[in-house]
């Protein structure tokens, strides 16, 4: 009789989604959800993950100014987002507006309707948020903060 050994379950898993065909959907999720944290400020309000296939990330770019500006900062980007496996990037011009919940791009927002948030707007959201327990809720709470704060009143 062979003897088994077992399998970390994060191995079997990255098995399983490899051979389903979803590891990269999976991948550009997570890099979704992080996105804001990996990219604070101007950029990550400019920017966007939208495709991953492999080792190539596609980034939408909300205008060709800035489209022209990160091509300078390439090799930061590459470096900032190394840890999810990304050894090339490339950009285009597309939508790049997050929903609360998921920080993946709104169709129905222009970046029009969003600010900057302030020092004060974030010290405020980290204030509400800081008693919270559960740190999903306590990422889902912070981002749907962020998104009401961004907003513009009309």
């Amino acid at each position: 009789m062979r003897k088994r050994t077992l399998q970390p379950v994060d191995v079997l898993l990255n098995s399983l989604f490899r051979n389903l065909g979803i590891s990269d959907r999976i991948r550009l999720e997570a890099l979704r959800r992080q996105w804001r944290t990996i990219f604070a400020g101007s950029l990550s309000m400019h920017t966007a993950p939208v495709e991953l296939k492999a080792s190539k990330l596609v980034i939408a770019v909300d205008s060709p100014a800035w489209l022209q500006h990160l091509k300078f900062l390439n090799k930061e980007i590459l470096d900032k987002i190394a840890s999810h496996d990304i050894r090339n990037i490339q950009f285009r011009l597309g939508s790049v507006h997050f929903d609360s919940e998921r920080q993946i791009p709104d169709k129905k927002a222009s970046l029009s309707d969003f600010r900057e948030l302030t020092n004060d707007d974030r010290a405020a959201i980290d204030r509400a948020v800081s008693e919270i327990g559960d740190d999903e809720l306590k990422d889902v709470i912070r981002q749907a903060m962020e998104k009401a704060a961004r907003r513009k009143l009309k």
